[in-house]
Parts: C-alpha cells; sequence; structure tokens
C-alpha cells in the first residue's frame, strides 16, 4: 500500500499556489491570450507542478517508505498530487467563470483580437477567436478537466517516475 498523505499535501499545496498565481493574474488583469505570456505562463504552471510532484514522490520514499520506492508507488502518488492539484483549479476556474466574474473570458478574447488585429491574416485570426470560443463555456471546460486531468496527471506522472531513484539505500561505487 503506498501512503498517500505526501501526495495529498503537495496536492493541496501546489493547488493552493496555482490558485493564488491566477488570483494575482486575474488582479492585475494579464492578457492571458496574449502568445508570449501563454508560453511563460505554461512553462511556469508546468514547470511547478512537476517540481512539487518530484518533492512528494521523494518525501515518500524517504519518510514513508525507507527510502525505496517502486515504479507503481512512485506513479501513484505523482498521480495523487497531480489530480489533487488539477482538481482544485478546474473547480477555481468554473467559479472564476460562473460566479466571480462571468466576462472574463470574454473581455480576454476581446484584448486578445485587440492586440492581433492587423498582424495576422483576418482567416488566421477568425480560426483562432474560433477555436478560442468552442473551449469558452466554463461548464464544458470543468466536465472536459474531468477526464483529461487523470490522463495528464497519469502520463505526466509515468514519465516522472522513471527518472525518480528508487532505493536510496544503494551506495553508488566508484
Amino acid at each position: 500500500m503506498v501512503p498517500l498523505n505526501q501526495a495529498l499535501k503537495y496536492g493541496l499545496i501546489t493547488g493552493l499556489v496555482l490558485i493564488a498565481y491566477s488570483v494575482v493574474l486575474y488582479a492585475i488583469d494579464v492578457n492571458i491570450f496574449g502568445l508570449t505570456f501563454s508560453i511563460l505562463n505554461g512553462l511556469f504552471t508546468f514547470g511547478f507542478m512537476i517540481v512539487l510532484t518530484v518533492f512528494a514522490i521523494n518525501k515518500t520514499r524517504d519518510e514513508a517508505l525507507g527510502e525505496k520506492i517502486t515504479y507503481i508507488q512512485a506513479l501513484i502518488v505523482g498521480l495523487v498530487v497531480l489530480l489533487v492539484s488539477g482538481y482544485l483549479n478546474n473547480i477555481f476556474s468554473y467559479l472564476l467563470n460562473t460566479v466571480v466574474d462571468t466576462g472574463y473570458m470574454a473581455r480576454q478574447l476581446d484584448n486578445m483580437i485587440a492586440a492581433w488585429e492587423g498582424k495576422i491574416p483576418e482567416e488566421s485570426l477568425d480560426l483562432m477567436i474560433e477555436k478560442i470560443e468552442e473551449n469558452m463555456d466554463p461548464t464544458k471546460t470543468l466536465l472536459k478537466g474531468l477526464w483529461i486531468t487523470p490522463l495528464i496527471g497519469l502520463v505526466v506522472s509515468a514519465i516522472i517516475s522513471i527518472f525518480i531513484k528508487k532505493d536510496k539505500t544503494v551506495q553508488n561505487i566508484g
């Protein structure tokens, strides 16, 4: 059995920090559809989630499993971290867009259109707008997040678990 206290703790920490980050972005009204911001935001968010997942797996291995963890145990711990943080963010996003500020995404889309008008062909801009509008419904986004979060979490956790040292009791010789 895999002890999940570290996974739950780090999942909550990751989710709450990312929610706080989202609140700051909302408060300073960052254009979330800006190209540079989107790339940097994705790298920061994904990187933060990976780092805290690694911490949770290592803490579980070192403190609860006698410095030894199997691949499956590491996978489960990582998946729990990513599920908890992902679901917290999905719920926060839903509440932000349905309760706190129902016009938030529409304003963000308007900002994106203003920034890109005249800089790219109109057909390309129309296609971008159409794709974004398809994904703007908060309920659809929440429901999509409920099934896609475990899939992404499983893949990311599987990759991270490959690189976790499984047995820290073995000394390197040489």
